[in-house]
């Protein structure tokens, strides 16, 4: 089974400095602290010109699009999500998007590489046996958000036509 990491394409003009007015703790952003999180909570962003709004987006929070929600509502029934508004004060520019708190993994392999602090990963290398039955997942242990997809969901959500995403393929021990 073939598995990928999920990302936002930085190649399009994306909101940034998302979450600056901090409403949202990141710290709160996993399964176990969802009920922290307020639901229709109100996020500042800011937007370059010819804003284009992506079907995923990571980091600092993880955000999805409506149909990328409901791809993971379809393959992990329960999935807990919070709605949050992106809003631009200045020019009234706003998109509402998806928070999901998805299962965390510890599934790393001692083969992966991490950077010089430890706090991110360069190379991800995955244990098989502890992925192979999950179809979205984040690893765990992380404040950013490394989200893994498995093929049969990659496949789904390309099929529907999610835009601004990248795609990397995770080696699996």
């Amino acid at each position: 089974m073939k598995f990928f990491l999920l990302g936002t394409d930085k190649g399009n003009h994306i909101p940034y400095s998302i979450n600056k007015n901090r409403i949202i703790d990141i710290r709160y952003t996993d399964r176990r602290h969802s009920y922290k999180i307020p639901d229709g909570c109100v996020v500042d962003m800011q937007l370059p010109m010819e804003a284009f709004f992506p079907d995923l987006l990571i980091g600092p929070l993880l955000l999805t699009s409506r149909v990328f929600a409901n791809v993971i509502d379809m393959y992990v029934p329960g999935t807990i999500f919070k709605i949050v508004f992106l809003l631009e004060y200045e020019s009234g520019v706003n998109a509402i998007y998806h928070m999901p708190f998805l299962e965390e993994v510890d599934c790393l392999s001692d083969q992966t590489i991490k950077n010089h602090g430890g706090t991110g990963l360069v190379q991800i290398v995955m244990e098989e046996e502890k992925v192979a039955a999950k179809p979205i997942f984040r690893i765990a242990g992380y404040t950013h958000p490394y989200v893994i997809g498995r093929l049969d969901f990659v496949e789904s959500i390309l099929r529907r036509g999610v835009e601004g995403i990248t795609l990397e393929e995770v080696f699996l021990v």
